[in-house]
């Protein structure tokens, strides 16, 4: 049985609370609420995909991931979402020290560890310390000075903090030093535009990086599990192919790809993803006014909130059970103290209120 430890599990909350999926609200997994709508005819389309194989090279996907993402496809390699793009990338250091920078997805040093790598964790993003950027960087610049690793694998912007490094500094950080890099960009979509968070453009330059990206966030499409690995090392990329099992992208996924990536046009999930900012601005402020809580700015669609005293995380989660919301305990993210900290994701405006209302009512 996996022991990977996921928010979402609206599964497991009908059967401990009862009641059906559609009865809540759910801010334990961090989807887009704006994501572009599918009609139900296409959905049919992507559907009717079930009956055939896809091709198990997935290069029609490679393809348009490439026009959607302006990366070249030969750069790109299609994945069942970003947890297969991580769990690829790590079984290239299979033997070797991976510095993981922590507070982070649970799921990174996970990774490591089934490779046949050695995770060192490494406290970069706690949340009690600066989320400068410049700051962030000098922690993690000490940590690979005293581990010295031959791969470093941290999130940006990070997960469940939410800080975020801009792309100028990070990749100019990377290009002066010697390692290997595997950056999760699985919420690098909602960050602001302005400075970009995304190493996508800078990829030609920066030979020793891997990027994992999923797609499955930012159009709300969990399901289908759909991501990528990118690097400009096409060796490393031939054996991420080699490693990687046949049809990983199904037929489903590469319908969607096709109708999807090639028709909706990308203002329109900009457009979301800008609403969302508002939205997760408008959050911060409620949660910052509620007694005995103490959000985290963040640079992505999530925000990381502190309880002080009172109720544990997890008295205050089945609390919030009880009126049919979820929220994200965060005692599986390694270096925040237990029972202290739990996540949010930014939903719509009239589910935020909601969530608002109720954190006042059981905490007072």
């Amino acid at each position: 049985m996996s022991q990977a430890v996921h928010g979402g599990r609206i599964d497991l909350a009908c059967r401990t609370h009862g009641g059906e999926a559609r009865d809540w609200l759910d801010f334990s997994v961090n989807l887009n609420p704006y994501a572009p709508p599918l009609n139900a005819a296409t959905w049919r389309r992507i559907g009717a995909a079930a009956g055939c194989y896809g091709d198990p090279e997935a290069r029609d996907l490679r393809d348009r991931l490439g026009l959607c993402y302006a990366v070249s496809p030969r750069c790109l390699l299609p994945t069942a979402g970003g947890s297969e793009a991580l769990y690829l990338a790590t079984r290239l250091f299979a033997g070797q020290t991976v510095l993981v920078a922590e507070p982070g997805f649970s799921d990174y040093a996970r990774a490591v560890a089934a490779a046949g790598g050695v995770a060192v964790r490494h406290a970069v993003f706690h949340p009690h310390a600066s989320g400068a950027p410049a700051a962030i960087l000098a922690r993690l610049d000490r940590a690979i000075a005293a581990h010295r690793p031959a791969c470093v694998l941290l999130g940006n912007p990070n997960n469940p903090t939410g800080h975020g490094i801009p792309a100028r500094a990070l990749g100019e950080f990377i290009r002066a030093r010697d390692c290997a890099w595997i950056v999760d960009e699985a919420f690098s979509e909602f960050a602001d535009a302005d400075p970009p968070h995304s190493l996508l453009p800078q990829l030609a330059a920066l030979p020793r990086l891997l990027i994992a990206r999923s797609l499955t966030k930012s159009f709300a499409v969990p399901g289908l599990r759909i991501g990528f690995l990118a690097t400009a090392s096409l060796p490393w990329l031939e054996r991420l192919a080699g490693l990687q099992p046949p049809w990983s992208a199904s037929s489903l996924t590469q319908t969607w790809g096709e109708i999807v990536l090639a028709t909706v046009p990308r203002a329109l999930l900009e457009n979301g993803l800008h609403r969302l900012a508002g939205a997760r601005a408008r959050l911060f402020a409620g949660l910052g006014a509620i007694g005995g809580l103490r959000p985290y700015p963040s640079a992505a669609n999530f925000i990381l909130v502190e309880r002080l005293g009172g109720l544990s995380t997890g008295e205050l989660a089945e609390r919030l059970a009880a009126r049919r919301i979820l929220i994200r305990c965060c005692d599986s993210f390694h270096g925040l103290t237990p029972g202290r900290f739990f996540r949010v994701a930014v939903r719509r405006p009239t589910d935020n209120a909601r969530l608002l209302a109720t954190l006042r009512d059981v905490l007072t």
